[in-house]
């Protein structure tokens, strides 16, 4: 009986350690991401077995080997945190369009420019009227119809002042900036944020204008790797227009 438990439960956090090791195992160029993502789902089936077979281990355990019940115990939550994390990515998948470039302007997007000639699988130049994979739409429309809040940001104030603000917005979400200075029409801010667990890199622009007596800020996120972003570049731009709209009161 023991050597039962022990055996379900070291599987349990084996499947579950590779699983979670996909994405540092792409940021430390084991494999690339593609590989990481393939790894995830051929172990998603495995692990939520070996969850339920850990959480049966812990049941028997405690009627015939309490003192190793812990282990059981702590195999299942682990490959159950580990199971929840596929089920999550194809839940975001479903949720929202299969495209990885958001913008607050379609006719003139914000340029990624310090970040042009970067590693990257997707162009830096914007591809809006595009098919979007999976839909009888353009990635514009689908930005659209997915995300018809997301848009330029007017504020009564100097193109300066402004970029102080965003500036300071950006470096508090935690991205790192590239580029921040005056252009010839207003001003540019170009940074990058890169994901946690795989360390995908996203490109964020803020281009600020005048615009009557204030300014008009437009925003830019796009992926550089991947199809699909699961909706995070559209989060990320919703994020900083909050922040920047509470900061400007």
């Amino acid at each position: 009986m023991k050597i039962l438990i022990w055996l379900v439960s070291l599987a349990a956090l084996g499947l579950a350690l590779g699983m979670a090791f996909a994405g540092p195992g792409a940021r430390l160029e084991l494999w690339d991401y593609g590989t990481g993502l393939k790894l995830i789902r051929q172990l998603a089936l495995p692990v939520m077995i070996a969850a339920a077979a850990s959480a049966a281990a812990f049941l028997l355990a405690l009627f015939t080997v309490r003192s190793l019940a812990l282990l059981p115990l702590a195999a299942a939550i682990f490959a159950g945190l580990a199971a929840f994390a596929p089920i999550k990515m194809k839940e975001a998948v479903a949720a929202n369009p299969f495209i990885h470039d958001i913008t607050t302007d379609f006719d003139d997007p914000p340029a990624i420019l310090a970040a042009a000639n970067e590693k990257r699988k997707n162009p830096p130049h914007y591809v809006g009227n595009a098919p979007a994979p999976r839909s009888d739409l353009t990635t514009a429309e689908a930005q659209r119809a997915a995300f018809p809040d997301i848009e330029s940001i007017h504020v009564g104030k100097t193109v300066e002042d402004t970029a102080a603000i965003a500036t300071s917005v950006v470096t508090d979400m935690g991205m790192k900036l590239l580029s921040d200075g005056p252009t010839e029409d207003g001003w540019m801010i170009e940074a990058a944020h890169t994901s946690l667990w795989f360390g995908f890199v996203d490109d964020f622009i803020v281009r600020i204008r005048p615009d009557g007596d204030g300014a008009i800020v437009d925003v830019r996120s796009k992926s550089r790797v991947g199809g699909s972003d699961l909706g995070a570049n559209a989060a990320r731009v919703r994020t900083f227009t909050k922040k920047f709209e509470a900061a400007t009161g």
